[in-house]
């Protein structure tokens, strides 16, 4: 990427020729370049000028923008995975809010029907029931027995 490595015949002479090989080699969008170029443009500086001096900081500045673009690159798929995961997540959620809403409603379908059928058996078994003979009973008051108590013989008589 750097112009290190670059014959002399390649050597960019200038600081538009040095701004256009740095970008053909890290692909480098136009809106950048032309940041580049207006940067020297509004200090005074022509581009048609020596590129010795700037020639670090352009290529560090190129490598930097090449760097960040890369990391976006993959941030950027990052955060599209992150939200096909989300939306996996999500339909799983709703998937699983639905088979619960249902057992539920099942449930409490089951829960009717046994009640249902209980409330009848308890019915059928209360007409049912026979008693053979007298029913009626006589209630009297308990009866207890208390036996007189004897005084021992240290005991006032």
């Amino acid at each position: 990427m750097t112009t290190e490595n670059l014959t002399p015949i390649e050597q960019p002479r200038s600081i538009e020729d040095h701004i256009r090989c740095l970008a053909r080699l890290t692909g480098a969008p136009h809106t950048f370049i032309d940041q580049v170029r207006s940067l020297f443009t509004s200090k005074g500086i022509p581009l048609a000028s020596m590129a010795g001096p700037f020639v670090k900081a352009l290529d560090e500045a190129f490598r930097r923008e090449e760097h960040i673009r890369g990391s976006s690159h993959t941030v950027q798929h990052q955060l599209a995975s992150m939200r096909e995961n989300f939306r996996r997540v999500g339909k799983a959620y709703v998937d699983q809010l639905s088979q619960l809403r249902r057992l539920h409603s099942s449930l409490q379908e089951q829960s009717q029907r046994l009640r249902r059928k209980l409330l009848t058996r308890r019915g059928r078994e209360t007409s049912r029931v026979m008693i053979k003979g007298d029913h009626r009973s006589f209630v009297t008051a308990p009866e207890r027995e208390q036996i007189p108590m004897v005084p021992g013989p240290k005991e006032p008589q």
